[in-house]
């Protein structure tokens, strides 16, 4: 049940693609394709699966101002600094001596570690992880209707367990947070 397939390629009966019919629905059309559009019954019949409640309300929200936080710019600055500025690294213990993992190897660990356990789990996907060699931030994306938190709960063990596994007692603690839940199929 998922959304339609788009292929602006494809022609309709009428000779026009879907392609032309987005266009005129952007605004990009020639006056001439929207008169056609109007009187054609296969451009009407394509116009009504491409937006069957209508696009005035798309284009109302697009013509909304939105403010963006004050603080947005130095948020972005202050998380790309704390991205490249090396902090202190986790040390794991080996035969040879200490290997000294920093927060960025940590990261992608978990980033890496985290996709492939949500490879398997329908109902949450990965939205971000943050953090460092002492705490890894996972955000998630749940499936409106799925048990998120027994979801999420289970991730937050199972990725714990799986850098444990890999960075034993140097392993960052882990907080898996739902941060958004995506509507339902269809909607």
């Amino acid at each position: 049940m998922g959304e339609p397939r788009f292929e602006p390629d494809h022609e309709l009966p009428c000779g026009h693609t879907v392609g032309e019919l987005v266009e005129h629905l952007a605004g990009d059309a020639p006056a001439e394709f929207a008169a056609h559009a109007r009187g054609c019954p296969h451009c009407r019949a394509a116009l009504a699966d491409l937006a069957p409640a209508g696009w005035e309300p798309v284009r109302r929200a697009a013509r909304v101002e939105v403010e963006p936080p004050a603080d947005l710019v130095s948020r972005a600055l202050l998380t790309v600094r704390g991205a490249r500025e090396a902090g202190p690294s986790a040390e794991v213990a080996q035969e040879n001596g200490l290997l000294r993992v920093t927060p960025q190897a940590v990261l992608v660990l978990a980033r890496r570690m985290s996709a492939e356990l949500l490879a398997d789990r329908p109902g949450l996907r990965l939205l971000a992880c943050t953090g460092d060699v002492r705490e890894v931030r996972v955000d998630v994306v749940a499936d409106y209707g799925s048990p998120a938190p027994a979801l999420s709960a289970r991730l937050q063990d199972d990725l714990g367990g799986a850098l444990r596994g890999h960075l034993g007692a140097a392993a960052p603690s882990v907080w898996v947070r739902i941060a958004d839940v995506a509507p339902p199929q269809g909607s």
